[in-house]
């Protein structure tokens, strides 16, 4: 009974091995199935250009975006009734959190606001993410340089 007991403990000790030593595979698996993936092609690729998508004009300040300088974006979303809209977005090639923007109407159909994006290790970076109204949302990507 001793041999048998020790056995199991022993069996048990080498799965929580094996359960340590991939768990963070296993979180990076289940947390890629869970979050939907936003690609740059189908994307709102944004720029100084109005880009529009699902009926939704979404409008830069600038091309290209530089870390810790405000950007001024502007979106007109016909139909909209909410009073503030929220882009959100997240690293395309490395994860350094996933900052949030409200943006408020400032006429019927318009809502403006400031992106202001952290520094990065990188000299290129590419964001994706969506605007949403609390109901719909569209995909986005820009771009960042250092």
């Amino acid at each position: 009974m001793k041999m048998l007991t020790s056995t199991i403990k022993i069996l048990m000790v080498i799965a929580l091995f094996i359960i340590g030593f991939f768990f963070s595979e296993l979180t990076t698996l289940i947390k890629s199935h869970l979050t939907p993936q936003v690609t740059v092609e189908e994307s709102c690729q944004l720029s100084s250009d109005i880009c529009a998508k699902n009926g939704v004009q979404i409008r830069l300040e600038r091309d290209v975006l530089t870390p810790l300088e405000p950007s001024a974006i502007t979106v007109n979303w016909p139909n909209s009734t909410t009073e503030n809209i929220i882009v959100s977005l997240e690293g395309l090639d490395m994860s350094i959190g996933k900052p949030l923007f409200q943006l408020h109407r400032t006429t019927n159909q318009t809502y403006e606001g400031e992106i202001l994006l952290p520094i990065c290790t990188q000299n290129t970076m590419t964001w994706v993410g969506s605007i949403s109204n609390g109901s719909n949302s569209v995909p986005i990507s820009l771009k960042v340089v250092q």
